[in-house]
């Protein structure tokens, strides 16, 4: 009878299992030991790298609590690593961004400005202002900043290594600020048309008629006739001068200086009910107390000012109420009167926009309620710096 018998192994094939048996084993303890960051996975012609959590998991948890968007990125623009930040800020889970091209993530405005600062972060370190596209291709303002990234006990560059900031609420904050410069530089044009308007329509007027009066004096056939137009000359002097003294004040409101917030903003009430005969009630508590500084005592006197200006000009009101109240880190003011009111959403007046400008300029807000026959209430709450 004639056994069959297998054929024996080739010496070479047994001995090549063998190596693959051995690097399989290395790589084993390798990654236990946590001496291996990823692993280079290929299929189909496509290369993916794929992240370890072994001894870097320190370094990870670390990375993933920081504000910013941490990347490693390949000579090939392939994102080799990148932390939860990152992932958010581009709105795509993190398993998906790693082993994506960065400029997958970037739209095709910025594409060319990426490709700079990545060149210039392969040399050395590069700044630069950009916008991400998240998933629902919405784009997100950032801050890069990027640095060469060199393979260990070498000098070669293999990538890149990225810090990513979301600015989005700092360019907020940027167009906010553009916009209220804009607006306080068209309210402060606006005062100055009212100034001149002011100027030639009285001021002017009146200088005008005692250049009059005085050439009527020169031809004053009796002393009776001369005192009578002098007499007449010291009235219209003294209203101009009047006139003057409450075009200085609203240019700069020097009793603040002399007498502080309180008692201002009583006689400017005073001064309101006598020339418009309309009856206001004030009421002030708490700002004898110290640390109201100069810039915050002038914003509340011009809201008042101009609160009171546009009861004038618009309220047709009968009664107006003023309260100043200072609390421990906020002075809190509001104007209210009894007039016909109106729909704040109409027509944006220039006199509320400027009050709204002022209170923001010190990190306040101001509220306008109003309803057409209800009267309107002027509130602004204006912080107290260092209280």
């Amino acid at each position: 009878m004639i056994k069959n018998r297998k054929a024996p192994r080739r010496p070479g094939r047994l001995e090549e299992l063998r190596n693959r048996l051995r690097a399989a084993e290395d790589t084993l303890r390798a990654l236990r030991a946590g001496d291996v960051d990823a692993l280079v996975v290929t299929r189909a012609g496509d290369e993916r790298v794929v992240p370890l959590q072994g001894a870097d998991l320190p370094y990870r948890i670390l990375f993933d609590q920081m504000n910013e968007g941490a990347v490693t990125v390949m000579r090939d623009g392939v994102i080799a690593y990148c932390n939860r930040r990152f992932a958010d800020i581009v709105g795509t889970p993190l398993a998906r961004v790693i082993g994506a091209p960065l400029r997958r993530f970037v739209p095709p405005a910025d594409q060319a400005a990426l490709e700079g600062l990545l060149q210039g972060g392969s040399r050395e370190n590069a700044r630069g202002d950009l916008s991400f596209r998240v998933a629902d291709g919405s784009p997100v303002p950032v801050a890069v900043s990027f640095a060469p990234l060199r393979a260990e006990n070498s000098a070669d560059v293999i990538g890149v290594v990225g810090v990513i900031r979301d600015i989005t609420e700092r360019k907020q904050l940027g167009d906010l600020r553009n916009r209220l410069i804009e607006q306080v530089i068209t309210a402060q044009d606006e005062e100055r048309r009212r100034i001149a308007r002011e100027l030639h329509d009285e001021t002017g007027q009146s200088l005008t008629a005692l250049l009059v009066g005085l050439r009527t004096i020169e031809g004053s056939k009796t002393v009776g006739q001369a005192v009578e137009l002098a007499q007449r000359l010291r009235e219209t002097t003294a209203q101009t001068l009047l006139d003057v003294g409450r075009l200085w004040r609203g240019l700069h409101p020097g009793v603040l200086d002399d007498v502080g917030l309180a008692a201002a903003v009583t006689g400017l009430a005073e001064e309101f009910a006598r020339l418009h005969g309309i009856a206001v009630d004030v009421r002030t508590e708490g700002l004898d107390a110290d640390g109201l500084s100069p810039l915050l005592s002038a914003t509340a006197y011009r809201v008042v000012q101009e609160a009171l200006t546009n009861v004038a000009r618009h309220a047709g009101a009968r009664t107006v109420r003023v309260r100043l109240l200072r609390e421990e880190a906020t002075v809190e003011l509001r104007v209210q009167d009894d007039g016909t009111g109106f729909e704040p959403g109409h027509g944006g007046r220039l006199g509320l926009r400027g009050m709204r400008e002022r209170a923001a300029l010190l990190g306040g807000s101001l509220v306008v309620e109003s309803h057409l026959g209800a009267g309107t209430i002027v509130t602004a709450h204006l912080p107290v710096r260092g209280a």
